[in-house]
């Protein structure tokens, strides 16, 4: 049996796909929101309240602030094996083939002349698109990108190519996701790409009208016009916070309770300046002549209506005949007692901790200092703005360029602090003395287009290879303070004042170690034994 006949009678297997518990919970394409919360609310109230609508705006300022570039995929692509070198070679690592290509710059062209004008018919900038993402983001943790393509069908009604024509934000109140009772999108439904109002659960059925095929919806929008359908490569879904295989969480949600007593606390504040507010408390006297304290009500009453914070007056009737008294009756505590800054500042704290914007990008600098350092506020927020900006320089923009064709050229959002010139200046000089050298190895030195160094040439087998026959001289006075080219002055000296060769060869003369004894008026034992002799005076012994 050869081996194409035993591969057919193998039997596939598979592993199951995980189930989870809010997939198969939720339904088909249905989005529960905890607490029953619907979305258009949990935008007003992330809009109304002054500390989170700071936070979003900082967010997208921060983010998109210096923009976006465009940067090569690629240093250098292989032709016959389809592998990208990111430096500068002359060869392929993986083939050695020396067919290799530069990245095309008519790509550029074409994504630079589509995104530097309007993306589409609102008259929108890509920037203010990604900015109403990002706002998606924050509140819903959900965010859709949708592409208005033009598709180009074949006779049999099969999808050849396809063109962007648009770009426009998804609202993620009326966005679902089409998923079949497995959780896996583009398998529950399917629709013509040119009538989609037809929508069939058969794969293989065709358009009625056309007779072209269908395709898999993955997002359905649902308005009070009807439903839109969108098939694979129409739409762009990511969550920030919270990715799952469905949605996202919204942080509103999870903020609900501080940002709702926030809006309450801000609207005790300003009914307790406005004329309809609940009066502080009431002032009681107590009085034996109740006309004279009515005739002064009247007066009292004007002076409500011009003074809000006029205290009005009570009289109480006395009939005891004793002396009146006044007595203040307050209804509910003041702003001090309840400690309405310090609340305000935790509840704002907790909210600005979420999002990782500090106090300080808030024109908030009354707790600088120590731990709250403006460094350290800036750190905190720079690294927020990093992981908002990783969710469309590794998520959104390869998925986007993938749609419009361009393999050889990403875009990516520039970082939003800019690098200090002396950081850059020490960076270049750094560069430029491993230059130098790895030209004192041998290596030829150039330079690109871009200002960075290439290293073309190494060091031939010539240069470097050693005999290994040939005989290496040995100095015998190595290790010795003895130079071998003042030898001979230093046996002339050593003649003339009657000394031995053998003597200045370097042989020692008898040396002993002094004094030889130490008259300490101890025993012998008790010396000390653990002396480093080598410490010690030296003195000639008397012996010649």
């Amino acid at each position: 049996m050869g081996m194409r006949d035993r591969l057919k009678n193998l039997i596939r297997r598979q592993t199951p796909t995980p189930k989870e518990k809010e997939v198969y919970n939720m339904g088909i394409q249905e989005r529960r929101f905890p607490q029953h919360i619907a979305g258009q609310y949990l935008y007003d109230l992330a809009k109304n309240s002054t500390i989170v609508r700071s936070c979003l705006v900082q967010l997208k300022t921060e983010i998109f602030r210096r923009g976006y570039e465009w940067v090569k995929a690629f240093e250098f692509k292989c032709m016959d094996c389809e592998y990208e070198h990111h430096k500068h070679v002359t060869e392929c690592m993986a083939c050695e083939s020396t067919n290799l290509r530069t990245p095309n710059p008519e790509q550029r062209q074409y994504a630079e002349s589509f995104f530097k004008d309007y993306i589409n018919s609102s008259h929108q900038l890509f920037i203010d698109v990604l900015k109403e993402l990002e706002t998606d983001l924050n509140i819903m943790d959900d965010a859709y990108l949708i592409l208005v393509k033009d598709y180009y069908l074949d006779d049999d009604g099969c999808v050849v190519m396809s063109r962007v024509n648009e770009l426009y934000r998804g609202d993620p109140t009326t966005l679902h996701i089409e998923v079949d009772e497995d959780g896996d999108r583009g398998h529950y439904r399917y629709t013509c790409v040119t009538h989609r109002d037809f929508v069939s659960e058969e794969k293989h059925d065709r358009c009625p009208e056309c007779n072209s095929m269908l395709s898999p919806i993955e997002f359905t929008n649902k308005t009070q016009d009807g439903e839109q359908h969108y098939i694979t490569g129409e739409v762009i879904h990511f969550s920030k916070y919270s990715p799952t295989r469905l949605y996202g969480h919204p942080p509103v949600v999870t903020l609900y309770s501080q940002i709702f007593t926030l809006a309450s606390m801000e609207g005790y504040i300003s009914t307790s300046y406005q004329k309809a507010r609940t009066p502080r408390g009431i002032l009681a006297v107590q009085t034996n002549n109740m006309e004279s304290l009515v005739k002064y009500w009247k007066g009292v009453k004007e002076k409500l209506e011009r003074d809000p914070h006029y205290i009005p007056i009570m009289g109480i009737e006395n009939d005891g005949g004793s002396g009146g008294s006044v007595q203040w009756i307050p209804f509910m505590n003041t702003l001090k007692e309840m400690d309405y800054v310090a609340v305000k500042d935790d509840l704002r704290d907790r909210i600005c901790a979420f999002y990782g914007v500090s106090k300080i990008f808030q024109n908030d600098t009354t707790t600088a200092g120590g731990l709250n350092n403006e460094g350290l506020q800036i750190l905190v927020t720079n690294r927020s703005v990093e992981m908002g900006q990783n969710v469309y320089n590794k998520y959104l923009f390869p998925f986007l360029m993938r749609q419009f064709g361009i393999e050889d050229w990403k875009v990516q959002l520039l970082r939003s602090e800019e690098e200090d010139m002396t950081a850059q200046l020490r960076r270049r000089e750094i560069e430029i003395t491993l230059a130098v050298q790895m030209k004192n190895l041998g290596f030829d030195v150039d330079m690109n287009e871009d200002g960075d160094f290439i290293y073309k040439k190494f060091p031939s087998e010539e240069s470097t290879k050693v005999d290994l026959d040939e005989e290496i001289p040995v100095d015998k006075y190595a290790g010795t303070n003895i130079d071998a080219s003042q030898l001979g002055q230093l046996q002339e000296q050593a003649l003339m004042s009657g000394s031995s060769k053998q003597q200045v060869a370097g042989e020692t003369e008898k040396m002993s170690v002094g004094p030889p004894k130490r008259f300490s008026g101890l025993p012998k034992e008790a010396a000390n034994n653990n002396v480093d002799r080598r410490t010690e005076r030296r003195i000639r012994s008397g012996r010649d």
